[in-house]
């Protein structure tokens, strides 16, 4: 009995240590450090897009699926369409498994053309994948005189987009270098909300850049009733419901042309894509990734990208190692012409939009809160000025009686001063008494 009970006990413990060597004990383990610590997704844009939207749906989502349910934070941090949330990711990022990063694909081409600030590596991430593969297009107003591509390679008309370095900045100027097309891309607006906006007033004529899912979505009556057209599409593929549109590719006049083409393109497959930090615990990081597989399956997922106006078209990880193996095996001579064409481009100076200023302003409602604030004026002739706003954003630029104050303490009755792109827009900064 003895040696029955020795050779039984000793079976337990060579159990318990297989166990241990990565079964549920490991498993257990990973269960406990997220039980116990926070996880943060980090996201490369200010609140309000759709790539804040489409974050903060991933992060209310995908800790059901990550052992021990970790609760979760969302962090904005905007700057260089990404790059700032790129090179925090690759040099502060906490390696434990507790970080996740979101951000745009265009970013990951600053760092391939060896863009100045772009200081990360885009294979070096711990890739979880991307919810879907982008489609952006470029749309113009049907009045315009712009109704196709080649419309656009015959008359200028200005279009807008955030930054030269955005999608919108960039795309259109490309278009411009290689295909022949005479846009006039005015940049500065605060979102492409604000562009579209400036759109709707005949400011602009049209947007450089953005997602087909958002403008068919949010503005339906606009494509239903013909006031905008897309003519173009920014992909290496087209969506399905866009076939009679052409992507840059379907415009390259030569070889080559379209081989530079889809080097600067192709990025855009990655859609909107997720990564932890370089060096990731391995363990995490695959209970990360796996998560990440499992929530893009799930309905209720699906349902709430969709609330967001976007949509679910995944690339797991594996995908997005391998496609990127393939934008870094170009032969030199087409990655090194891709990075002189981008970087000859970029230099072309663009347009700026400058945000109008309103004084004398009273402040006759305020409601909601958070990224949701909505604030009513009233001008000296009763004139009703009607903004939306989101509280940490106009914070950082709003005074109070001469003194920095925050967006949650404006009241009826204060008088301001107030910079806007358009009215029904966002108020980027209020000074007001009262």
């Amino acid at each position: 009995m003895k040696n029955l009970f020795s050779m039984l006990s000793g079976t337990a413990v060579a159990v318990a240590m297989t166990a241990g060597a990565g079964g549920p004990a490991a498993a257990d383990a990973i269960s406990d450090f997220y039980k116990q610590t926070r996880t943060k997704v980090v996201i490369g844009f200010s609140p309000g897009g759709g790539f804040d939207r489409g974050g903060r749906v991933v992060a209310r989502h995908i800790n059901k699926y990550i052992p021990g349910n970790p609760s979760m934070i969302v962090q904005n941090m905007p700057g260089g369409g990404s790059v700032r949330a790129l090179n925090w990711l690759q040099a502060k990022g906490p390696k434990d498994g507790s970080a996740i990063g979101h951000f745009h694909p265009a970013a990951l081409r600053e760092a391939y053309i060896g863009a100045a600030g772009a200081n990360f590596k885009p294979r070096e991430l711990y890739w979880l994948g991307s919810y879907n593969r982008e489609r952006s297009v470029t749309y113009v107003r049907t009045d315009s005189g712009v109704k196709t591509i080649q419309d656009a390679m015959k008359k200028e008309i200005a279009i807008g987009a955030t930054s030269a370095r955005s999608g919108g900045g960039v795309y259109p100027r490309l278009l411009n270098y290689i295909i022949g097309t005479k846009f006039k891309v005015v940049v500065g607006y605060g979102s492409t909300g604000e562009s579209t906006l400036a759109t709707e007033r005949g400011e602009v004529m049209g947007v450089g850049s953005w997602s087909w899912s958002q403008l068919r979505d949010r503005r339906p009556k606009w494509i239903k009733s013909g006031f905008v057209v897309p003519i173009v599409q920014h992909a290496v593929a087209k969506h399905p419901e866009l076939p009679h549109v052409p992507t840059p590719l379907d415009l390259a006049k030569t070889e080559d042309d379209k081989k530079v083409l889809e080097a600067l393109l192709m990025w855009q497959e990655l859609g909107r894509p997720f990564a932890a930090p370089p060096g990731t615990h391995p363990e995490r990081g695959k209970a990360l990734r796996k998560a990440f597989d499992i929530m893009v399956t799930k309905k209720d997922f699906e349902a709430d990208i969709k609330k967001a106006s976007l949509e679910v078209v995944p690339i797991d990880a594996k995908g997005a190692y391998e496609m990127l193996d393939k934008l870094y095996s170009y032969p030199p001579e087409i990655a090194k012409r891709a990075r002189i064409v981008y970087a000859e481009m970029r230099g072309i100076k663009v347009a700026k939009a400058r945000p109008k200023t309103a004084s004398d302003l009273t402040v006759s409602e305020v409601k909601g809160k958070g990224r949701r604030m909505r604030i009513t004026f009233k001008d000296a002739s009763g004139k009703v000025w009607k903004f939306k706003a989101q509280d940490k954003r106009l914070s950082r630029k709003t005074k109070i009686n001469g003194k920095k104050g925050k967006a949650t303490a404006l009241k009826a009755g204060m008088v301001c001063s107030v910079t806007y792109y358009g009215v029904g827009g966002m108020v980027y900064s209020a000074d007001c008494k009262g």
